[in-house]
């Protein structure tokens, strides 16, 4: 019972003043759109690399000093398979941090793992008190609710923050009922730069809200 990433890659912009080793898995509870990852959402790309893999490239690299699990969503995943793995990570390299991403939409999960990492970096994708908004720009029919909850229980740790793509759908006004609900949290939120996915499947799941 054990994960398989569909990629890995070394980072030095993911957890700023950290090197980190960046593992992305298949899966996902959210079709957004203008995602960079959609292959990985729909899993189309095939998940090859082992959890020894990953051991291996820690062992022969000691400049690797954070973990982060990506995806996709890795909340999708049987939380027994991610905390085993977990476990290996903190037992074999202890001085080895991890961050997991995530769209906050499972927060039992990231309350069981939460004693085995030392932050999440959540997204934001929308105000939290529009949820058609929220649901639009997620594909999905999405609650803010258990965003809500999964941002009470990571605030605060080591390595969480919080960011929100500078969306061309979302206008001032949204953008600022964000800031202002985040400047009461201890972790920093992020806004960040919008990236342009023209060949997203996702783009045309629902029309404006």
């Amino acid at each position: 019972m054990t994960l398989k990433f569909s990629a890995m890659v070394l980072s030095s912009k993911d957890v700023p003043g950290r090197w980190s080793l960046v593992l992305f898995l298949n899966g996902c509870n959210f079709r957004c759109k203008h995602c960079q990852n959609w292959k990985l959402v729909l899993g189309l790309e095939e998940p090859t690399l082992t959890e020894g893999r990953v051991i291996e490239e820690l062992e022969k690299n000691p400049a690797i000093d954070t973990v982060v699990l990506s995806g996709g969503e890795p909340t999708v995943h049987k939380p027994e398979k991610l905390k085993t793995f977990l476990e290996k990570l903190k037992l074999q390299f202890p001085y080895v941090s991890v961050r997991i991403d995530t769209n906050g939409y499972s927060p039992q999960v990231v309350r069981d793992l939460k004693p085995l990492v030392d932050g999440f970096a959540v997204d934001i994708k929308a105000p939290l008190d529009d949820k058609d908004k929220l649901s639009y720009t997620a594909g999905a029919e999405a609650d803010p609710e258990p965003i809500k909850e999964t941002i009470s229980i990571v605030d605060g740790m080591p390595l969480t923050l919080f960011r929100t793509p500078r969306y061309p759908w979302l206008n001032g006004r949204d953008l600022e009922k964000i800031k202002e609900f985040t400047n009461s949290l201890k972790s920093p939120w992020f806004l960040n730069e919008f990236f342009l996915v023209e060949d997203c499947p996702f783009n045309q799941l629902s029309g404006a809200p």
